[in-house]
């Protein structure tokens, strides 16, 4: 399985859990495209996806202990990358990058859609 697009996942998934829905938001893909990578991640075992209990029709995902040790070592990945890419461009710059990164950008579709001489199809 290649681990950088459940990595993301990892990242942004809230201790407490989250639906596939929230996941899919919070990543700009589609829920089927989330869906896979939940499905990935639960036959690696680093997460599980559990009834929620505020409404049984609902689900969470979750991460198992090897799931938090993963992310763990993911965020840390990621903070190291920071860290080097501050080396080279400033503190300054990597801070206006993630400020800029963190913007909502609509769905990727939308972005796709508005780039002149490109389509979705």
């Amino acid at each position: 399985m290649a681990w950088t697009a459940p990595r993301t996942l990892l990242s942004q998934l809230p201790s407490e859990g989250a639906s596939i829905a929230e996941l899919a938001r919070r990543l700009g893909v589609s829920a089927p495209t989330a869906h896979q990578w939940v499905h990935e991640l639960v036959a690696a075992g680093v997460v599980t996806v559990e009834t929620d209990p505020q409404s049984a029709r609902s689900k969470l995902v979750r991460l198992t202990v090897a799931g938090a040790r993963r992310r763990a070592e993911t965020m840390q990945m990621l903070a190291g990358l920071e860290a080097a890419l501050a080396g080279r461009v400033g503190v300054d710059t990597v801070t206006a990058l993630r400020a800029a990164l963190e913007e909502p950008w609509g769905s990727p579709e939308s972005a796709v859609a508005e780039l002149p001489g490109l389509s979705t199809r």
